[in-house]
């Protein structure tokens, strides 16, 4: 299976760029289109000092832009976007598939003074995204999550094969999400696909770099700094090879502490 992963500005209302690469990644026989965090909304910066009835608004456009375009480009579509519910807002992953949607609502906002996403988000419980397209297994959760073990012992648990992980990155923080992700990929023996936004607010940079890394740890593609959009193969019996070599997963199970 083919994914397709489009390292992105912010996107808000451009119909003719996402119909673009849609087009494209349909070329390549995709099956699977991926945005990266804050794409379909403004940065989280802006989000502070924007009234809450324009963020619904703008996200309800992007909403039902998605669900149209995924039946019409017969793809599913991974996109984060921003949720408001009786003045409530919640950051959620947005699964877009023959015109309809389901969500998985973000468990781990970034909490720092500069980047305080804990206190601006509401919390809803949710369990990570999960979904098969034909005999592959996907999981997606949003960037920081990736920091944490829990998230990786579920998808191990669920037999996930490949996880896309959606993000934005700045601060030249590139070499430390890249040696994380290859060592979550090679422990887990899956595919890990980062996603991440490219262009810039004020002087923050979001540096894109976007990239692929099989079930042995190893890098199969990484995107330049500017807008791109990458194509990679996810197999199935990479991955059932890789967990037969290595076998971490029946050694943990057997583990008595």
């Amino acid at each position: 299976m083919k994914v397709a992963f489009f390292q992105s500005n912010s996107l808000p209302l451009d119909k003719g760029k996402i119909n673009y690469y849609l087009s494209q990644a349909k070329k390549e026989k995709a099956k699977l289109f991926i945005l990266p965090e804050y794409a379909l909304n403004k940065f989280f910066k802006d989000l502070e000092t924007m009234p809450i009835s324009f963020i619904k608004d703008q996200s309800t456009h992007q909403i039902n832009l998605l669900k149209r375009l995924s039946n019409v480009y017969n793809l599913t579509i991974l996109a984060p976007i921003i949720i408001v519910k009786k003045d409530k807002k919640y950051k959620a992953i947005g699964k877009f598939f023959n015109g309809k949607v389901r969500y998985y609502y973000q468990q781990v906002y970034m909490p720092y003074s500069h980047w305080n996403e804990e206190k601006f988000f509401d919390k809803k419980e949710s369990l990570p995204m999960i979904f098969n397209i034909g005999n592959i297994r996907i999981g997606a959760i949003f960037g920081f999550e990736s920091h944490f073990d829990n998230f990786w012992a579920f998808f191990r648990e669920k037999k996930v094969d490949v996880v896309c992980v959606l993000s934005i990155g700045a601060f030249n923080s590139f070499n430390r999400w890249y040696e994380m992700l290859k060592t979550r990929a090679f422990l887990n023996n899956m595919y890990v696909i980062r996603v991440n936004r490219v262009g810039n607010w004020e002087d923050w940079e979001f540096y894109g770099k976007s990239f692929a890394i099989n079930p042995e740890g190893e890098e199969i593609i990484k995107l330049s700094s500017k807008e791109e959009l990458g194509i990679v193969k996810i197999s199935k019996n990479e991955v059932k090879q890789s967990r037969k070599e290595w076998k971490f997963n029946y050694l943990y199970k057997n583990l008595s502490f």
